[in-house]
C-alpha cells in the first residue's frame, strides 16, 4: 500500500510538472502572439499615417499650384498692362519729338 501511494505521488507530481510545462508554453505562445499583434497593429499606424501624410501632401501641392498660377496669372497681366502703356507712351514720345524736329 506504500508503493502504491508513492506511485500515486509521482504520477502526480508528473501530471504536475507536466501541467507547469504546458503552461509555460502556452505562456510563451501567449507572448509571442500578442508580440505579432502589438507589431501588426503599429505598422497598419504607421501605414495608416503615411497615407493620412501623402493626402494632405498632395492636397498641399494642389493648393499651392492653384496659388502659383493665380500669381503668375496677374503678374503677366500686369506685365501685359505695363507693356501696353510703355508702347502708347513710346509712341507718344516719338510724336512729341516728330513734332518738335519738324515742326
Amino acid at each position: 500500500m506504500a508503493i502504491e501511494k508513492v506511485l500515486d505521488i509521482k504520477e502526480t507530481e508528473a501530471e504536475a510538472q507536466s501541467i507547469r510545462t504546458e503552461a509555460a508554453e502556452e505562456s510563451r505562445k501567449l507572448m509571442e502572439d500578442a508580440r505579432k499583434e502589438i507589431v501588426s497593429i503599429a505598422q497598419n499606424a504607421k501605414d495608416e499615417a503615411d497615407e493620412v501624410y501623402r493626402k494632405a501632401l498632395a492636397k498641399a501641392e494642389s493648393e499651392a499650384n492653384i496659388i502659383f498660377d493665380r500669381i503668375i496669372l496677374n503678374a503677366k497681366r500686369d506685365c501685359d498692362a505695363l507693356s501696353s502703356g510703355a508702347s502708347r507712351n513710346k509712341e507718344k514720345a516719338v510724336s512729341i519729338i516728330v513734332e518738335r524736329i519738324v515742326g
